[in-house]
C-alpha cells in the first residue's frame, strides 16, 4: 500500500514531531491507519522537513517494491511462504536505488516531493537505467539515469559549459556512426584522457525497445572483463540532451579491416609473412575475447573486422556488443535475472525470422532468420568470415554481392547466403596456404554441427598451425636449396652434354666416313670402326650417355652410319651396334632443325622414339669440309633417369618427391617411381595441384609457394625453346 493523502483535514489536531510522524508513515504502509491519523499524517507531510518527505518517499518505494517480487514470487499474504534468495537479491538491489534515487530527490526544490494539491500521491518505485548506479562503472550520482527517455530538470537554465561539470566529457570529433548510435572522440576532464563516447541518436531515443538495447549493449560491455573486450568506464544519461551514452577506451580508429586493407593492397611477390603472422596473432586475440563471451553465455553476432579496434602497440579490442544475444544458461544472463532486469521478451529474445548480422560476414541461419538456432558457432562462422578476408582481402560474400545486380532484393541476397555453397578462399587467392584454407573453411561449414566446437578450439588450430609452419618452413628452406642445386647440377649436366657433341663433330673419322661414303668397302669400314672406337671409349667416361651417333641427311631423310648404344637392363653393357640395327628413315624435326643451325652450334630437346624412354638430346650439324655443304649430325643421348637421378643424390633432394615436367604438361620423371612415367603418359595436373600456378611461373624464375609444399623452378633448352620444369615437393613423412 503507497502512502495516500485523506480527502480531508482536520483543523487543529495537534502537530506531529518526526518521530511521530515515522510512526504514523509505517502504519500507513501496514494499513492500520486510522481516518484522523490519515488526515493528520497529510497535513503533516505539507508542512514538515524535506527528510521526512524523503523518507516517505522511500518507505513507499520499499513497500511498492516488496509487493512486486512478493508478486513475482507468487507469495500470498499472511500464508507464511519467504521470498526466494533470487528475490531478495532483487530486493536489496531496488532499496539501493531507490535511495539513491530519493538523495538525487533531495537536490530538488521541495514542491516537487508534493502535488499541485498539497498531497502526496501513490509512489512507484524508480527503476534506473546503466547498471542502476552502481559505484564501479558510474562516475558520480549524477551520471545515473532514469528509466525512459527525458531531461533533467532545469536542464534548459544550465550554463553553457555545464556540461564539463555535469558529464565531465567534451566532445571533440565524430569518429563512427551506427544505426542506434553515434561515437564520438571525447576528453575526459577529470582524468584527462581521450576515450570514445557512444551516445545514442535523436532519433531512436523515443524508441522502448532501441532504449532497452541500448541500454543492454553498454550492460553486456561492462560485464565482459577480458583484455581483449573494449572495456567500459562509466555510462549515464547527458543532462542537456536527455541522450543515453556510455565511456570506453579509445585506442583509435585503425581496425582490423584497414590492417587486412593494407596488407592486401601490397604486391604480392612484396607481401610479408611475417605481416601475415601478425594478423593471425590478432586474430587468434579475438578468438579469445569471443570465448571467454561465450564462456559468460554472451553471443556476439556481428563478428566482422571493423569490430575489432587496433592500436601500433598490440592491442586488440573487439566492439560493438549491440546485436548480442544472452543464453538463458549463461553467467551473465543469471546476473540480470537476479536484478530483475532480465527482460527476454522485449531485448534479449529476437523475433523468429528477424535477420541479425552484418550480411557480407553473415552465417546461413543468420540469413534464414533461424534466430533458434544462434548459438556460440554461429560467431565460430564469424570469426571464419574474418579469417576468410585476412586470407583474402574479400569479405565471404562480397563478391557474390557483387555480381547481383542493382535491381537484386536484399531478400534475395540473404536466401543466397542461407542456401549457396561456401566460399573458398583459394578461389580469390590462390597463394592461400592450403593446410591455413582448410581451418576456414571448417570454420564456415553451412552445417553447424561440422564447425569447430568453439571459438578455443578455432584459435588452437591457428596457433598449432603457425607452430607447425616453422617446422614446414625448416623442411621448405632444406628442399629449395635441393630444388637450385639440382638446377645448377642439371644445367652442367646439359653443358657437358653439348660439349660431348661439339667435341665429337671435330672427330677425324667424321670427315673421313664423309669422304668414303662413295669408296670401296673397305675404307669406309675402316673409318666406321675407328669412329665407333672413339664412341665407345667416350659412352664408358660419360655414364650417363645412353647413345651416341653420327648420321646422313639427304633431303627428308635421315640414315645412321654408327650408333653407339647402353643397355637398359646392363648400364655397363656398351656396345657399337651392327649396320643392320641402324635407323634409316624420315627425319625428324629435331633432326632437320640440327642441319640450320650455325657449324658447331648446338640444340637440344626431348625424344620420345625409344620404346620406353624419354631421352634428351644434342645435336650438331656436320659440314663437308669440302663443299661445306651440310652433310648429316652427330648426336648425343641421355636417358632422363641416368641424368636425372645421380644428380639427385648428389644434391641432397633424395628424401623429396623431384618431378620432371615437359612443355607438353607431361610428367616425364618422378623419383617415386621412375619406372611408371617412362612408359605411361601422365598429366601434370594430376599429380601436382598447383600446376597451374608453376606454369604461370616465368621460365627463369622460381615458383615459391606460401603452402611451403611445392618449389619449382625451369631450364630452357637452347635454340628449339623448348623448356622442362623441375618440381620438387617436400615428403610429409620426413
Amino acid at each position: 500500500m503507497s502512502v495516500r493523502s485523506g480527502s480531508s483535514t482536520r483543523k487543529g489536531y495537534p502537530p506531529v514531531n518526526d518521530y511521530k510522524l515515522s510512526e504514523l508513515i509505517s502504519k500507513s504502509l501496514s494499513g492500520n491507519l486510522s481516518g484522523a491519523e490519515e488526515s493528520n499524517l497529510s497535513d503533516s507531510l505539507r508542512k514538515t522537513s524535506t527528510e521526512a518527505q524523503s523518507f516517505a518517499r522511500l518507505s513507499s518505494i520499499i513497500q511498492q517494491s516488496v509487493c512486486d517480487v512478493a508478486s513475482d514470487e507468487g507469495v500470498i499474504e499472511n500464508t507464511g511462504e519467504q521470498l526466494s534468495e533470487i528475490a531478495k537479491e532483487r530486493l536489496r538491489k531496488s532499496i539501493r536505488a531507490a535511495r539513491s534515487s530519493v538523495d538525487q530527490a533531495g537536490a530538488v526544490e521541495s514542491e516537487g516531493a508534493a502535488d499541485s494539491d498539497g498531497t502526496l500521491g501513490d509512489l512507484a518505485p524508480t527503476k534506473t537505467l546503466y547498471f542502476e548506479g552502481t559505484p564501479e562503472l558510474s562516475g558520480s550520482s549524477q551520471d545515473v539515469a532514469v528509466s525512459g527517455p527525458r531531461h533533467f530538470a532545469g536542464s534548459d537554465e544550465l550554463p553553457e559549459d555545464s556540461r564539463h561539470a555535469v558529464s565531465r566529457f567534451t566532445i571533440t570529433k565524430k569518429i563512427g556512426e551506427g544505426g542506434l548510435g553515434t561515437v564520438w572522440l571525447a576528453r575526459d576532464e577529470k582524468l584527462k584522457r581521450n576515450v570514445a563516447l557512444k551516445e545514442m541518436k535523436p532519433g531512436a531515443v523515443d524508441s522502448a525497445k532501441l532504449w532497452k538495447r541500448f541500454q543492454r549493449e553498454a550492460e553486456i560491455t561492462g560485464q565482459l572483463e577480458h583484455p581483449n573486450v573494449v572495456p567500459l568506464y562509466m555510462s549515464g544519461v547527458n543532462p542537456e540532451t536527455g541522450l543515453p551514452f556510455y565511456a570506453m577506451r579509445f585506442l583509435g580508429k585503425k581496425t582490423l579491416l584497414d590492417a587486412i586493407r593494407e596488407f592486401h593492397a601490397r604486391e604480392e611477390s612484396s607481401r610479408d609473412v611475417i605481416q601475415l603472422h601478425r594478423l593471425l596473432g590478432v586474430f587468434i586475440d579475438v578468438c579469445q575475447a569471443i570465448a571467454f563471451a561465450h564462456s559468460r553465455g554472451v553471443i556476439h553476432r556481428d563478428l566482422k573486422p571493423e569490430n575489432v579496434a587496433l592500436d601500433n602497440f598490440g592491442q586488440v579490442l573487439v566492439l560493438d556488443w549491440g546485436l548480442a544475444k544472452l543464453e538463458t544458461d549463461g553467467e551473465i544472463a543469471s546476473r540480470f535475472a537476479l536484478s530483475g532486469d532480465l527482460d527476454d521478451s522485449a531485448v534479449a529474445q529476437t523475433i523468429q525470422g528477424d535477420v541479425v548480422g552484418t550480411p557480407l560476414y553473415m552465417s546461413p541461419e543468420q540469413a534464414a532468420g533461424a534466430m533458434d538456432d544462434l548459438d556460440s558457432r554461429t560467431d565460430v562462422y564469424g570469426l571464419g568470415a574474418i579469417l576468410f578476408a585476412i586470407l583474402t582481402g574479400y569479405a565471404p560474400h562480397e563478391k557474390s554481392s557483387r555480381s547481383k545486380s542493382a535491381n537484386t532484393k536484399v531478400s534475395e541476397f540473404l536466401e543466397a547466403i542461407a542456401k549457396g555453397e561456401t566460399p573458398r578462399p583459394s578461389d580469390l587467392n590462390p597463394q592461400v596456404p592450403r593446410d591455413l584454407e582448410l581451418i576456414c573453411l571448417k570454420a564456415m561449414d553451412k552445417n553447424r554441427y561440422a564447425r569447430h566446437e568453439s571459438a578455443q578450439e578455432l584459435a588452437s588450430d591457428i596457433e598449432a598451425w603457425i607452430a607447425g609452419k616453422h617446422e614446414r618452413q625448416a623442411k621448405y628452406d632444406t628442399m629449395r636449396m635441393a630444388g637450385r642445386d639440382l638446377k645448377s647440377r642439371l644445367c652442367v649436366q646439359m653443358r657437358q652434354l653439348i660439349t660431348t657433341t661439339q667435341f665429337m663433330v671435330e672427330l677425324p673419322p667424321i670427315q673421313g666416313l664423309l669422304a668414303s661414303l662413295n669408296a670401296d668397302d673397305g675404307e669406309y669400314a675402316t673409318w666406321r670402326e675407328r669412329l665407333s672406337t672413339i664412341l665407345l671409349a667416350l659412352a664408358k667416361s660419360r655414364t650417363n650417355l645412353t647413345g651416341l651417333s653420327y648420321s646422313q641427311i639427304s633431303g627428308d631423310k635421315i640414315n645412321e652410319l654408327v650408333r653407339i648404344e647402353r643397355s637398359l637392363q646392363d648400364l655397363s653393357n656398351i656396345r657399337s651396334l651392327p649396320q643392320s640395327r641402324l635407323r634409316r628413315g624420315a627425319a625428324s624435326t629435331f633432326h632437320k632443325t640440327v642441319l640450320q643451325q650455325f657449324p658447331g652450334e648446338a640444340c637440344i630437346d626431348l625424344d620420345f622414339s625409344t620404346a620406353g624412354q624419354v631421352r634428351v638430346v644434342c645435336g650438331v650439324p656436320v659440314f663437308d669440309e669440302n663443299s661445306e655443304e651440310p652433310f648429316g649430325l652427330v648426336v648425343a643421348e641421355a636417358e632422363i633417369s641416368n641424368f636425372v637421378q645421380p644428380e639427385i643424390a648428389i644434391s641432397g633432394g633424395a628424401k623429396d618427391r623431384v618431378m620432371v615436367i615437359d612443355d607438353r604438361s607431361q610428367v616425364i620423371f618422378d623419383s617415386k617411381s621412375p619406372a611408371k612415367y617412362a612408359t605411361t603418359d601422365v598429366n601434370a595436373h594430376d599429380v601436382v595441384d598447383r600446376w597451374e600456378q608453376i606454369l604461370a611461373t616465368p621460365v627463369g624464375e622460381e615458383y615459391i609457394e606460401s603452402d611451403r609444399e611445392y618449389y619449382a623452378s625451369g631450364l630452357m633448352f637452347p635454340q628449339n625453346h623448348k623448356t622442362i620444369r623441375i618440381v620438387l615437393q617436400v615428403d610429409s613423412e620426413s
